[in-house]
């Protein structure tokens, strides 16, 4: 069962980091928010992705090792929205 979830996660990985490549941003957004939590929202998933591509800069945030957006970084929008 956990072979089944970690395929799931890799798929999930890879194709937001897919969309990241092509520039499809609406696309790795959406990515982003099906590897997040249910806190996190469309718009929570667009900010992320905008500040990890530096679109968007949010000045409290460290740098980013990659260009990619994680799931914490959509959680983090998603608290700054609150």
């Amino acid at each position: 069962m956990d072979g089944d979830r970690d395929d799931e996660d890799t798929t999930k990985v890879a194709r937001q980091a897919l969309h990241a490549l092509t520039g499809d941003r609406d696309a790795e957004a959406e990515a982003l928010e099906e590897r997040s939590g249910d806190d996190v929202d469309r718009d929570d998933a667009k900010v992320a992705v905008q500040r990890a591509h530096g679109d968007r800069p949010d000045p409290d945030a460290p740098p980013s090792a990659s260009d990619v957006a994680e799931p914490r970084d959509a959680e983090k929008a998603a608290r700054d929205r609150s």
